[in-house]
């Protein structure tokens, strides 16, 4: 699959609201995004150079998101809604856009550093 969605597992819940768990075997910088509703991000894809987007991975932990994908070698195009908290990992050479639906915060887990050597637009 070019793209993967799961869910971000709930490991506890009380009336202060809920734990949810992840694992990465990533270090260093993450990014913590905050965007607001009608805006989109990405319109891009990545080639694979850069290891913190290779894949590229994110948690989406607020809000609620319309995400498209262009698998640049097979051409295949999916849209998908996607809804906090959830996990989205996309495959080199997928172009992607991701649009607020509601205001929307996640984290990728790369740097600035990462994205600037291997972003490519069409």
């Amino acid at each position: 699959m070019s793209v993967t969605i799961s869910n971000i597992d709930l490991k506890a819940q009380d009336e202060r609201g809920a734990l949810h768990y992840f694992s990465t075997n990533r270090t260093g910088e993450f990014l913590l995004v905050y965007r607001k509703e009608g805006t989109i991000s990405g319109q891009h894809y990545h080639t694979g150079i850069s290891a913190g987007k290779n894949p590229e991975d994110m948690l989406l932990v607020q809000g609620k998101a319309e995400l498209h994908w262009v698998n640049l070698t097979t051409k295949e195009e999916q849209n998908k809604i996607i809804e906090a908290p959830c996990r989205v990992i996309i495959k080199a050479n997928v172009w992607h856009e991701l649009k607020a639906l509601t205001d929307i915060v996640f984290v990728e887990l790369n740097s600035l550093f990462d994205g600037s050597e291997d972003t490519h637009r069409l």
